[in-house]
């Protein structure tokens, strides 16, 4: 019995010693760069190289967890302001990497490189519930033909292919006149078919301008989709930062 006691003591020292398993989603190779802020601010990729420019890492945090920007909490003032150039090189380049591969890679290299250290946690925010406007949805239901769903926009226009309205309430919570979470309560299932256009709030109409003009997104929003945005406290699955260092820069 000694010897067993002593032999379970050793293995739960050995135990309590060995570190979590290192995540192996990782890039082979990847330089970090401060980026000239030019205005532009892109993600792309092909089965070789993932390709960052111009994104603060506050940015770069949303993309590898997939969350709101609205949702992370914590952090120094430069998470939001000093933009970085990244170029990766993705492992087998001759076997496509999925989404979740190529997140996984992502906040593999932003705990090396930026010595990111984060926890989740559920929390209240202000925000915005989507709600169907009085005179309900002026929005196409979209066919069920299982070719998957598509949304492209720009600062003022965003068309919709088989789009839910959780997917949407998403999008809205990036839009910069919105920003805050969005959550959908409108009670509509399945996908949608829309446009939508309006005038970002950075642009003031002319006093003469034509009535041609889109409107704010919020009224955009009841006119043009026959939805509406109420003031609300939202649940989110915050991302929490608690600790973080500007990374050694590449040459």
């Amino acid at each position: 019995m000694k010897k067993l006691a002593l032999w379970l003591a050793m293995a739960s020292a050995v135990f309590a010693q060995t570190k979590e398993p290192k995540n192996q989603a990782e890039f082979e190779v990847a330089s970090v760069r401060l980026a000239l802020d030019d205005g532009s601010h892109d993600i792309d990729g092909d089965k070789a190289f993932y390709k960052i420019h111009n994104l603060t890492l506050k940015r770069l945090i949303a993309q590898a967890w997939e969350i709101d920007e609205t949702a992370i909490f914590g952090g120094p003032s430069w998470l939001n302001s000093d933009g970085y150039d990244i170029t990766a090189r993705i492992p087998h380049a001759e076997t496509p990497q999925t989404s979740e591969q190529l997140h996984q890679m992502l906040q593999s290299l932003l705990v090396d490189r930026f010595h990111l250290a984060i926890h989740r946690e559920s929390r209240q925010t202000s925000g915005y519930a989507l709600l169907l406007a009085k005179r309900g949805s002026k929005m196409e239901p979209a066919k069920p033909d299982g070719k998957g769903s598509e949304s492209r926009g720009s600062n003022s226009h965003l068309s919709a292919t088989n789009v839910t309205m959780e997917g949407f309430a998403k999008r809205l919570s990036r839009n910069r006149d919105i920003a805050k979470p969005v959550v959908d309560r409108t009670g509509l299932k399945g996908g949608f078919n829309f446009a939508l256009d309006w005038t970002p709030q950075s642009i003031e109409p002319a006093r003469d301008s034509s009535p041609d003009v889109s409107p704010a997104i919020f009224a955009a929003l009841q006119e043009q989709l026959g939805l509406r945005l109420e003031s609300a406290k939202v649940p989110v699955l915050a991302v929490v930062i608690d600790r973080v260092d500007k990374p050694d820069l590449d040459q």
